[in-house]
């Protein structure tokens, strides 16, 4: 995330992954009150924790849980949470857990 300014001249830093969690939750939330399904937005950042710790685990959470009918932003806030026990860091992101609550 901070070689983009370097090498393309650009001042703004690329968002990191749980940012990009972050920012999709408001979206998520509007969405599913207009009868969005869940997989149908979530499928888009399967691929986000790539090479992360937990990246397999976030993928086979969302595709095991999204798909149901009545799936939530629940399913995006455990594939979140274990990304974040993967990488060790069990105790979550204080300024992430007061978005998702």
């Amino acid at each position: 995330a901070e070689v983009d300014p370097l090498l393309f001249s650009v001042d703004k830093v690329a968002n990191s992954r749980d940012a990009v969690i972050e920012a999709l939750l408001p979206y998520i939330r509007a969405q599913l009150s207009r009868g969005a399904r869940m997989n149908h937005i979530t499928r888009h950042i399967l691929g986000l924790y790539q090479g992360v710790p937990g990246a397999r685990k976030f993928r086979r959470h969302i595709s095991e849980n999204a798909y149901r009918k009545e799936a939530g932003i629940e399913v995006l806030e455990e594939a979140y949470k274990l990304v974040k026990q993967s990488r060790g860091q069990l105790v979550p992101n204080p300024r992430m857990e007061s978005i998702i609550r």
